[in-house]
Order: structure tokens, then C-alpha cells, then sequence
């Protein structure tokens, strides 16, 4: 996090869906990684993102999440304070970290080797980026067994 996050290209955020067979792979991993994103995150600042989607490929697993600011944000911002903001979503994401990795890995089955986290207040969103030690294995488990 930093002075970057503003959307200096003013374009519009956009991931595509990555989206394979069943068993914990495709939509429904994608829709598990995004609801313990935002147990996290609850864990965490006392109120989770409204929304929240995620999206993997290969070893990269991208969470977009809406409405992510909490009321201490929010008033910083409103009153002309958005470094101080920026400095507070970053201890907040600094704490997250592990968490953030802990269950990630655990739903992916790989160890995470990274986790970067960018916020942007106008419009309130924030994405985490996983890098994973290993692609996304999207096969079902009975047919890892064999």
C-alpha cells in the first residue's frame, strides 16, 4: 500500500473469471476464497467489505473487495487526510498478512509466498494479491488419489 493507489489510468478495475470443474475449484474455490477474505478482513477492522470477488490463475490469486473503509477511514478522507488513511490501511493490511495467507493457502492446498494489498478510496476498493508456491490445482480430489 501506498501513495499509489489512486487509479491514476482512471480505467475501471476488470478481472476476468478463471473458472474450472468441481470439487472446491473454479467458481465455488473462488467464491470460498472470497467469503474467508472477508472473514478476515471482519476479524480485522470490525466490518468486512460489502463485496468481494475472487479470481485465480496459474499461482496468482487476485480478491477485489467494495465498500472496504471503515468509519475512521472514511472521516480521515472526508476531512483532506488521505495519507494518514493510506498509513492506517496499511498497519491494518500489515496485521491482516498472515491470516490472509493462512487461509488462502489452506483453500488453494499451497503455501503462499506472497501477499500484496493495495487500497483506493474514490471509489472505496481493495485488492489482495496472492503468489502461491505451486498452480491452482484444479483436478478433483478423488482423481489426485489415483
Amino acid at each position: 500500500m501506498g501513495a499509489g493507489s489512486q487509479n491514476s489510468c482512471g480505467g475501471q478495475l476488470g478481472l476476468a473469471d478463471h473458472h474450472e470443474t468441481e470439487r472446491g475449484t473454479g467458481g465455488e474455490l473462488n467464491a470460498s476464497i472470497a467469503r474467508a477474505v472477508v472473514r478476515v478482513y471482519r476479524g480485522f477492522c470490525g466490518r468486512g467489505p460489502t463485496k468481494a470477488r475472487a479470481t485465480y490463475h496459474g499461482n496468482v490469486v487476485v480478491v477485489v473487495l467494495e465498500q472496504v473503509m471503515t468509519q475512521a477511514e472514511r472521516s480521515l478522507v472526508a476531512r483532506g487526510r488521505r495519507d494518514e488513511a493510506l498509513a492506517m490501511r496499511h498497519e491494518l493490511h500489515s496485521a491482516m498478512r498472515d491470516e490472509l495467507a493462512l487461509v488462502v493457502g489452506d483453500l488453494t492446498r499451497s503455501r503462499v509466498r506472497a501477499v500484496m494489498g493495495e487500497a483506493h478510496f474514490d471509489p472505496d476498493l481493495a485488492a489482495e494479491v496472492f503468489v502461491l508456491d505451486q498452480e491452482v490445482n484444479t483436478r478433483p480430489i478423488a482423481a489426485r488419489a489415483g
